[in-house]
């Protein structure tokens, strides 16, 4: 098993190089690896190659069952996991941390365009 601090400085490690630009992430849809024989859903998946290492990271919601109240709910995760070339994840990050969800956010910022798209959008003149 990993420790926890290893894994903590993967993900800090992951998000300083997409926040340099060095790492480019993409979206693209979810291995169906990942889901198939679940009711599962990821709404959104992004992928990166960095040292020949194929990394996916993603939302990933699946259904509960409450006993006490007798009914399902939903939960939801952020996951980071390292790919083979056939889509077959080799690791799954164990546990969500507030380093994954930063990793994450950086992510998603990146691959959305939101400070260019922020920063046309505010440049505009005619208002």
């Amino acid at each position: 098993m990993i420790p926890d601090d290893k894994i903590t400085a993967l993900f800090v490690k992951l998000n300083k190089l997409t926040s340099l630009g060095q790492l480019k992430w993409h979206v693209e849809d979810a291995p169906r690896s990942i889901l198939r024989g679940t009711d599962d859903f990821v709404p959104l998946y992004m992928a990166a190659r960095y040292k020949e290492q194929h990394f996916g990271l993603y939302q990933h919601r699946y259904q509960l069952y409450d006993g006490d109240r007798d009914r399902f709910y939903w939960s939801e995760k952020v996951v980071l996991v390292i790919l083979d070339l056939e889509d077959r994840v080799l690791w799954e990050s164990p546990h969500a941390s507030s380093a994954l969800y930063d990793l994450f956010e950086t992510v998603r910022k990146k691959v959305s365009n939101i400070d260019g798209i922020v920063d046309d959008l505010l440049s505009d003149d005619e208002i």
